[in-house]
């Protein structure tokens, strides 16, 4: 019987003779499986994901976006990347400060990943910069940093970005 079921013996007992036994009903007989022995980091689920899943080296890089169609009321504009000033997540949507800020219907993070690492910099879990845009970095208190841009815009990052602002900037 299983020690954290109470109720399972019954359960088990009317149906041991109308069908055949399950694998996890082995355990619980004092069974178990020899590969769960011999390896403490095996799970059932392992072989079946290692199988599933690609090495990185191995997949076709997607090629970063070079410009965002958004849609407006009656038309939809086309962004270029390389203009974009800022990024600015509100809820579900983003806004893109470029000319003229725009109203895009995707998370931060979903358009964090199909833009270039290389020019754009996570600073806040509500912003993200153009990294050529960022004119001035000022330390503050526990970590921010006070990150200003070349329009004057100050921005506060976030106190986990500290090392990724740090990295991009060549400041460790």
């Amino acid at each position: 019987m299983h020690m954290y079921a109470p109720g399972r013996q019954r359960a088990r007992e009317g149906r041991a003779e109308s069908g055949p036994k399950r694998e996890d009903d082995s355990m619980d007989e004092g069974r178990f499986d020899t590969r769960v022995a011999r390896d403490p980091g095996y799970t059932e689920r392992t072989d079946y994901a290692q199988a599933r899943v690609q090495p990185p080296e191995d997949r076709p890089s997607r090629p970063h976006l070079s410009r965002i169609a958004v849609k407006s009321v009656n038309r939809i504009v086309i962004v270029q990347v390389k203009d974009i000033v800022r990024l600015e997540a509100e809820d579900n949507y983003v806004r893109l400060w470029a000319d003229r800020p725009y109203l895009h219907k995707e998370t931060l993070t979903r358009l964090m990943s199909c833009l270039d690492p290389a020019e754009f910099l996570r600073i806040h879990r509500s912003h993200a910069v153009n990294i050529q845009s960022v004119r001035e970095l000022r330390p503050l208190l526990h970590g921010q940093f006070l990150v200003v841009l070349t329009n004057g815009t100050e921005l506060t990052s976030g106190r986990s970005y500290r090392g990724v602002i740090q990295q991009a900037f060549g400041l460790v």
